[in-house]
């Protein structure tokens, strides 16, 4: 079976820096017909669009998503599932005293519930969720 991924804000937003990973940028190509984004990130996408000032930028950025990104990639909702999955993990977390940020867990909720394996630059931010789930995590960057 072929492995699927989601990718974290942080690898999908790398296709709008001025100088882009390489290698990041060449796994998103890659991987492009087997790789997914939670409708989290698309929020979180979406809401950094949204802070920045009008301006030929934020104009490009937004075509780029809405054009781009918005239809080369299947969505995945955080759905009954993935909410069952984030309240077992939380309390989880919780009783080790382990909290990481909601959206974050979200996300690798997203991820278990779909058998996915989230691509993110940030592992530390999902390690403690890692170590007490069945999330699988890669990092294009290194």
């Amino acid at each position: 079976m072929q492995a699927i991924y989601l990718l974290d804000t942080n690898i999908i937003s790398e296709l709008t820096k001025p100088n882009p990973n390489p290698k990041v940028l060449a796994k998103i190509f890659e991987t492009q017909k087997i790789s997914k984004l939670s409708t989290i990130t698309w929020g979180e996408c979406q809401f950094g669009l949204k802070r920045l000032p009008e301006g030929k930028r934020k104009e490009l950025l937004s075509d780029f998503y809405l054009n781009t990104v918005q239809n080369q990639y299947e969505f995945v909702d955080f759905d009954i599932h993935a909410a069952s999955v984030y309240s077992d993990i939380k309390t989880r977390l919780e009783r080790i005293g382990k909290l990481p940020s909601e959206l974050d867990l979200q996300i690798a909720s997203v991820a278990i519930a779909n058998n996915l394996i989230l691509v993110t630059r940030n592992i530390s931010d999902f390690t403690d969720i890692a170590e007490n789930s069945a999330l699988m995590l890669e990092n294009w960057f290194d």
